[in-house]
């Protein structure tokens, strides 16, 4: 039999509300097969819960609680136990409206509560899931979706900007600027197609955004046959871009520099979002040199390739040299983080 998980009771002064809600759970008890069934005999009577609002009555195999607004319903095993740590009723989620049920994909379960579910199989345990991302998670499909199961409750972002929730096959995230979306996954579109699993676009590839905040700097040496060498300094602040798998997109736009009135560095670098969450920077750096600035005589490149992984922070270095004559170059220093939306 399994361990009792017991709750401190609360007395109340009022016998009526008692043989209400016991009247009430009684019922419930009775319907599911009474002592006899799989709940199994009462333990102790009917209490009120700490919030003052609802009543519950264990049972050796789980209990039954009933609360205004919400009905009557059992709530056991590991469910229960994932409800408890929560904090019961007093936690985000409520109280129980609907008993613990079957998905019926053969298997997974599911207990409904006011603000949220929670979900168990065998692989991923037991696992809340609420808000704007369970909205988002259902409106992909749940666990019929490419994400399938949640395999952890909700939690802060590494980055403290958001909320996320992970599953089977990838992950959704909440911020308060980019509201819910798909920001990692695992899933791999099958080569020989097949049965396809739900919340995917036309292509058959689910969609990652993730947000990429770059900066820059550049030193610019302008070699002079005669004479002093000439500098130059240009750097970029921090600027966000909101990056999907579908399509690079650019960063650090403008990011220009110039030295000696003869030398001009440009960046010119796309980002894309990967399935994983990883995100690659490819582009390149070119030195244009001549009898100005705005010269187009290009004389030296670079090329760029990183990748920032997901969740991470990463720092790049390039220098990138006159190649045609002189000794031109240019020293620039990349900064690039990689968080959900």
């Amino acid at each position: 039999m399994p361990a009792l998980l017991l709750r401190a009771p609360v007395p109340l002064d009022s016998s009526r509300f008692l043989l209400r809600a016991g009247t009430i759970i009684g019922a419930k008890h009775q319907s599911m097969g009474g002592d006899a069934g799989w709940l199994d005999a009462p333990v102790g009577e009917a209490t009120v819960c700490p919030d003052g609002r609802g009543w519950f009555q264990p049972y050796w195999n789980g209990s039954i609680y009933w609360a205004p607004g919400a009905g009557t319903h059992e709530v056991h095993g590991a469910i229960r136990d994932q409800w408890a740590a929560m904090g019961w009723e007093r936690s985000g989620i409520g109280y129980p409206t609907s008993d613990e049920l079957d998905v019926g994909d053969g298997r997974g379960r599911v207990s409904q509560f006011e603000r949220g579910s929670i979900y168990w199989t065998p692989q991923t345990w037991a696992h809340e899931i609420y808000g704007v991302i369970r909205e988002r998670w259902l409106a992909l499909g749940g666990p019929a979706s490419f994400l399938g199961y949640p395999k952890t409750g909700e939690r802060d972002l590494p980055n403290g900007r958001g909320r996320f929730n992970d599953f089977e096959r990838g992950q959704i995230a909440w911020s308060l600027a980019g509201g819910a979306v798909v920001s990692a996954t695992t899933y791999d579109p099958p080569a020989g197609g097949g049965l396809r699993p739900q919340g995917l676009g036309p292509t058959g590839v689910p969609e990652v955004r993730r947000k990429v905040v770059c900066s820059g700097t550049m030193h610019i040496t302008d070699d002079e046959t005669f004479g002093s060498d000439e500098y130059g300094d240009a750097s970029s602040p921090p600027l966000e871009a909101v990056v999907t798998n579908e399509s690079p997109q650019e960063v650090l736009p403008g990011f220009v520099g110039r030295a000696g009135g003869e030398v001009r560095v440009e960046v010119k670098l796309t980002a894309l979002a990967r399935n994983s969450g990883d995100v690659t920077v490819t582009g390149k750096v070119l030195l244009f040199e001549g009898t100005s600035t705005e010269t187009n005589d290009l004389d030296g490149q670079v090329d760029v390739n990183i990748t920032v992984p997901r969740d991470q922070f990463r720092s790049y270095s390039v220098q990138v040299v006159n190649q045609d004559e002189g000794g031109d170059h240019a020293e620039l220093l990349f900064n690039f983080s990689n968080f959900p939306v």
